[in-house]
């Protein structure tokens, strides 16, 4: 059989990405979202540093590098062996702070060097009062989500699963991806609990949620497992959760995706019943009668959402729902999917997309850009969803190419709104609970619509078409 041409690559190829995030910065907000957990880089001099800061930003609640730091390996130490920096800092570093979990990454060009770090982290292991793990982050393969992924298959291994569950109707949630200490995550778990308390299920340990690793390791004690997509790259999971019943699901988000997890819940856990089903008829009706009241004004609005694949698919249904009409999806990383698999994710829910809607794989900031540029010079957008990474490429666009005259007055720039979702986020924190899951986060998103800012504001209300 003839072989297939390889793909000619492009410039594009090679473009700065908006998700070009590494392991090492998923393996960083995972180590952030476990509060006596402590990452020590064996890197250069402050090279990895500027990979795991945005935290800094992206959380107001609790700074990121209080439980980091590096061995800072020059080019002596690497000619002579780095490898023995290693025991030095993590013994100061455990002594200091009696972790319960410490996690050690390497950094590409000392692992090329051919030293053995994985020995160097089993020898302090096997002295040290908490589990200390190698967890590799090479530069060079795999994106942020297949590190956090890693650092969750980690301590799952910590777990106890092999034994009988104390708890059975109680459930342990895999692969939440939690970035920051802000109550739009704890608003997101109540949203999940009062979901599993219809299906007569309540909700155990959460990984990651926040919590330390004794609090983690209960999860040990649920009968029930609930798999998000944040934990797939791990596909070792399957081995360790034998003994539990698991369900995988999408994110609970939007009307029909919320409702779609609860039925799907209940029915593999064999908790499904005509009673759960008026429930959710109930609640969605709810939902209806207050997102009617304000959807109808921004009907046919037209929006770009840039997200990675679990989180388009929440977001695409909901906003479908809401009646507005995705027209340019950017699905940043590659760890948690493809175009295929957001398809699949959307008919799933019965979601169609229009034939116009362009779905781009991993876009460059550049060519985010342009498409987004495209579109305003043709009055073919009205909305933004994205991370601050999109929204700040998106910002350097002129005014003057969406120029409108508005009462027959001057002609003023008049952007589209922009609502910053996803990781990494500059200006969206919060105070109050502000879930984006579950039927209360479909509320929340509609007041943010409402109340979205411009890219370019000439005073015209943000949730009204131009």
């Amino acid at each position: 059989m003839a072989r297939k041409p390889a793909r000619q690559e492009t410039l594009e190829d090679f473009a700065l990405k908006g998700m070009d995030h590494g392991r090492l910065t998923g393996i960083s907000v995972g180590m952030h979202a476990i509060p006596d957990a402590f990452l020590l880089m064996h890197t250069g001099v402050g090279c990895k540093h500027k990979a795991t800061s945005q935290l800094s930003t992206h959380d107001w609640a609790k700074h990121a590098v209080t439980r980091e730091a590096w061995t800072e390996v020059g080019d002596s130490e690497l000619i002579q062996g780095s490898s023995e920096r290693i025991g030095p800092y993590a013994r100061s570093w455990l002594k200091r702070l009696n972790p319960g979990f410490m996690g050690i990454v390497s950094v590409t060009f000392i692992d090329l060097s051919g030293e053995d770090v994985g020995d160097a982290v089993a020898r302090i292991d096997a002295e040290a009062d908490c589990p200390v793990r190698y967890l590799k982050a090479p530069g060079f393969s795999g994106d942020m989500w297949v590190g956090y992924a890693t650092l969750q298959h980690e301590i799952c291994k910590l777990i106890d699963f092999e034994s009988e569950p104390t708890h059975p109707e109680e459930v342990a949630l895999l692969g939440y991806f939690f970035d920051r200490y802000e109550p739009d995550h704890t608003a997101n778990f109540e949203q999940i609990r009062g979901l599993l308390g219809l299906a007569g299920l309540s909700l155990g340990a959460v990984l990651f949620s926040g919590v330390d690793v004794a609090s983690l390791k209960e999860a040990g004690r649920s009968g029930i497992v609930v798999e998000l997509p944040y934990a797939r790259p791990a596909k070792r999971l399957k081995r360790l959760l034998k003994r539990r019943t698991v369900v995988r699901t999408e994110l609970p988000m939007g009307i029909r995706g919320t409702s779609a997890w609860l039925r799907q819940v209940a029915r593999e856990t064999g908790r499904y019943s005509a009673a759960l089903e008026t429930s959710i008829t109930d609640r969605e009706q709810r939902v209806w009668s207050q997102l009617r009241k304000v959807a109808d004004r921004w009907r046919a609005l037209r929006v770009a959402v840039f997200a990675e694949v679990p989180l388009a698919v929440g977001l695409v249904a909901m906003l479908t729902e809401m009646g507005l009409e995705p027209v340019l999806v950017g699905l940043r990383g590659e760890g948690l999917g493809s175009k295929r698999v957001f398809r699949e994710g959307l008919e799933a829910l019965g979601v169609v997309l229009a034939s116009e809607c362009e779905v781009l794989e991993n876009p460059s900031l550049a060519a985010t850009k342009a498409q987004v540029e495209a579109r305003l010079a043709e009055d073919a957008l009205d909305g933004i969803f994205a991370a601050s990474t999109e929204l700040n490429t998106i910002s350097t666009i002129r005014p003057d190419v969406h120029m409108r005259r508005f009462a027959g007055g001057p002609m003023q720039p008049q952007g589209p709104f922009t609502v910053e979702i996803g990781f990494p986020a500059r200006d969206w924190h919060v105070t109050q609970p502000t879930p984006f899951m579950g039927w209360g986060g479909v509320l929340v998103m509609a007041q943010r619509i409402l109340n979205a800012p411009r890219l370019w504001n000439a005073g015209r209300r943000p949730g009204f078409r131009m």
